[in-house]
């Protein structure tokens, strides 16, 4: 990463930093209190999974996950990580089965659908796997056809009431 991609990176943070005290102080000054304390604890939660991720001991695939929603239009992730996970052993292929999966993804995208997802990262069954659960709402065309790519790939893919896409992935 250069120096550039740096000073992005930073400035999209400091955008989304200055976004979230926005909306602590709109909640604040109309007296939601509820609301404002439920958005606490979504930041809360998000630095933590943000930490989580950047202790992780990778390089490439944090980036690319904390840098997905700048990166990508038509895409918008959160991610969580169920215990402190070293992702150092997987980092580039966690990135390029990433990548594929948007790619695949792009090729069936419905124009002008906006696609929320979420990724868990959990350790797999041993101590050297890993266990990626990505769930996306939208809509897709060809899903059989995209189904099977997406298999193809390497990724077990399910599409329940065609607009949830279930990715489930296991890296030793």
């Amino acid at each position: 990463m250069d120096d550039k991609e740096i000073i992005t990176l930073l400035r999209h943070k400091r955008h989304d930093w200055m976004n979230q005290i926005q909306l602590l102080q709109g909640y604040a000054s109309l007296g939601k209190q509820e609301r404002l304390l439920d958005q606490i604890d979504d930041i809360k939660e998000e630095a933590e999974n943000e930490r989580r991720i950047l202790n992780s001991d990778a390089v490439v695939f944090p980036i690319w996950l904390i840098s997905f929603n700048w990166k990508y239009d038509y895409y918008r992730i959160k991610y969580s990580l169920s215990d402190e996970v070293d992702l150092s052993r997987h980092d580039q292929k966690l990135t390029a089965y990433g990548e594929r999966m948007i790619e695949l993804m792009n090729d069936y995208r419905v124009d002008d659908e906006l696609y929320e997802g979420t990724v868990q990262i959990y350790k797999g069954i041993d101590e050297h796997s890993l266990g990626l659960s990505w769930e996306w709402e939208g809509r897709f065309r060809h899903t059989e056809t995209f189904m099977k790519e997406l298999n193809q790939a390497g990724f077990i893919a399910t599409i329940l009431e065609e607009r949830e896409l279930s990715i489930e992935m296991m890296i030793d």
